[in-house]
């Protein structure tokens, strides 16, 4: 889960959008992202990063253009037996 920060320029962050999509995809089609959800009302996504550890999310998320606009929130799960 990532919050928007209060001070981000959503001018800059609009122009990004284009390659946001772009690298979501690329990385939806490496296996490394599943499910992508924005909660615009709460400022909040919520991306599914299929990774090891904890530092493999973050640098994950850290190709994606909008990383530097939210602050991220690791939630590790497990799947369900």
């Amino acid at each position: 889960m990532g919050t928007l920060r209060d001070d981000v320029d959503l001018t800059e962050f609009a122009a990004l959008r284009g390659a946001e999509r772009q690298q979501l995809e690329a990385l939806q089609s490496a296996g490394k992202v599943g499910a992508h959800y924005v909660s615009p009302a709460r400022r909040t996504t919520f991306v599914e990063v299929i990774a090891t550890d904890e530092e493999q999310v973050l640098a994950t998320l850290g190709t994606l253009p909008f990383a530097r606009f939210f602050d991220a929130d690791v939630y590790p799960t497990a799947p369900e037996n």
